[in-house]
């Protein structure tokens, strides 16, 4: 074959690609990254105003990272942006931007891996690291009438501020950690705010009497998942006392059950929802033109009509692997990816994955610890 075959290609240049690029060339390994945004750090930028990280500046630290004391404990989303826009050039990689991935095939032939970007431009490597994340495609749910609806319907991930909503009665969709923040952020401009709930929370403060909920996540990981549970009930019991009143009862399942699921740490919300500000519903039925049916709560099958200007749609991503990949076996029900946890390898040669958990230590942490360990299983596998 006479075109070049890169050693390493990268699919992403989040957090997740990056760290693994960074750590690669510490190895000896130079890889491409290939990223679909115009500039690195945009899907970040990209976020709504006023977001900092849940995780704290402590345990958000990734290869070649570390961020500035004036960051304070929870850095803006701008500051890690930048951080992570300068760390090509720090670790001495290249990034192709504005690279969109059409399709990746392993040629089984000359075994290598092909992936074929928008323009039809095809790249091959010798080994590829799938660095999307679970967070890759918004998901909106085809509730009944939606598409006569003629309100807005806005992804949470497409969320910039709270002012284009001034005067509008908003429906906020989910119970996770963008949906609680923006329906608090919308209380100053809108003119009512509800929060629809299919999976009742487990709220905590992302500090513990000053300290990084991650740090508990970290000695959470090493307990047994029954010991684990019952703390996480525990305090977040603690923290919120009793909410039934106002239409969220303590939920029933344990955190390690709910896939994708971690505590809501945004506190500020069960202040609003017990002064009335923020009124809880249960989940969404159907759209009409100027209203939704919806459950009185979530454990309540009373249906009523809601008036409604606008929804944010707090409901989650899907991978997006399963149109990129072709490979029996290679994702679960969920369309995560069956790796090794430890190396990030898949069952197909030279194939690995990076950036598909998160758990309660912080997904960044996770990063930052599994990239060193993986690259150094990409170097073995190039040198068989």
């Amino acid at each position: 074959m006479n075109e070049s075959i890169h050693p390493v290609i990268v699919i992403g240049g989040g957090p997740a690609g990056l760290s693994a690029a960074y750590e690669l060339v510490r190895t000896g390994v130079q890889p491409l990254v290939l990223e679909r945004t115009a500039s690195v750090g945009d899907v970040w930028r990209n976020h709504y105003d006023g977001l900092r990280l849940n995780t704290g500046r402590w345990f958000s630290t990734l290869p070649g990272v570390r961020f500035p004391k004036s960051a304070g404990l929870w850095p803006e989303r701008d500051i890690f942006a930048d951080i992570l826009e300068t760390l090509p050039e720090r670790g001495k990689f290249a990034v192709r931007t504005d690279c969109e991935i059409m399709s990746i095939e392993y040629d089984q032939l000359n075994s290598i891996w092909v992936v074929t970007c928008k323009s039809n431009e095809k790249i091959r490597s010798k080994a590829l690291v799938v660095a999307t994340g679970s967070s890759r495609i918004p998901f909106v749910p085809e509730w009944d009438g939606r598409a006569q609806f003629k309100g807005t319907i806005t992804h949470s991930a497409n969320f910039q501020n709270a002012q284009k909503y001034k005067d509008k009665h908003v429906l906020v969709v989910g119970s996770g950690n963008s949906s609680c923040e923006i329906a608090c952020r919308l209380l100053p401009y809108a003119a009512s705010v509800s929060l629809s709930v299919r999976t009742l929370p487990y709220f905590l403060p992302k500090s513990l009497w000053g300290v990084p909920f991650a740090a508990l996540g970290v000695i959470l990981n090493r307990l047994p998942t029954k010991a684990s549970d019952a703390i996480l009930r525990r305090l977040s019991g603690y923290w919120t006392g009793n909410l039934t009143e106002y239409g969220l009862a303590a939920p029933s399942g344990n955190v390690s059950e709910i896939e994708q699921v971690t505590p809501t740490l945004y506190m500020p919300i069960i202040n609003e929802i017990k002064n009335n500000k923020i009124k809880i519903l249960g989940p969404l039925i159907s759209l009409d033109e100027i209203s939704g049916k919806i459950y009185t709560s979530v454990d309540k099958l009373e249906e009523i009509n809601l008036k409604i200007d606008a929804i944010v749609s707090g409901t989650g991503f899907k991978t997006g692997l399963d149109s990129l990949l072709n490979i029996p076996d290679i994702l679960n029900a969920n369309g995560k990816p069956n790796i090794n946890p430890v190396t990030g390898e898949s069952h197909k040669a030279g194939l690995f994955f990076i950036g598909f958990k998160n758990p309660l230590s912080g997904q960044l942490r996770e990063i930052g610890l599994q990239a060193p360990i993986m690259a150094k299983a990409i170097k073995n596998y190039l040198q068989r």
